[in-house]
């Protein structure tokens, strides 16, 4: 087991907790290129820029665009490493008032983000 950092476009820094170790899988050596990837659902949104919490992967944005359904809502977040959908409870979307051109704060839990060669 490893906890694995991946630098994005220079900029963003994402942590990964793994089952393999550099060792074991070449791939995730240094210098070596990675693709990155969590599911929408992964994404936490806040518009606390500063939030207590122990998410590890953070980036903030701005929302531009929002489909809201009867159950869940898709978020379209504009971020310095390119767009990132977030997907989240209309509910939950109602209640923060989640808008387009609000500023937020998107976060993944390591242990949610998936490295590939």
């Amino acid at each position: 087991m490893s906890v694995v950092s991946v630098q994005v476009d220079g900029n963003v820094e994402f942590i990964s907790v793994l089952l393999d170790t550099p060792e074991s899988a070449p791939y995730l050596k240094k210098d070596r290129s990675v693709k990155v990837l969590f599911k929408e659902m992964e994404v936490a949104v806040t518009t606390q820029k500063d939030l207590d919490i122990s998410i590890e992967n953070r980036i903030a944005g701005k929302i531009v665009d929002v489909e809201k359904g009867v159950l869940l809502s898709r978020l379209t977040i504009e971020t310095k490493i390119g767009q990132i959908i977030a997907i989240l409870s209309t509910l939950s979307a109602g209640q923060m008032g989640l808008a387009e051109k609000m500023n937020v704060m998107i976060m993944v839990k390591m242990n949610e983000i998936i490295l590939a060669p």
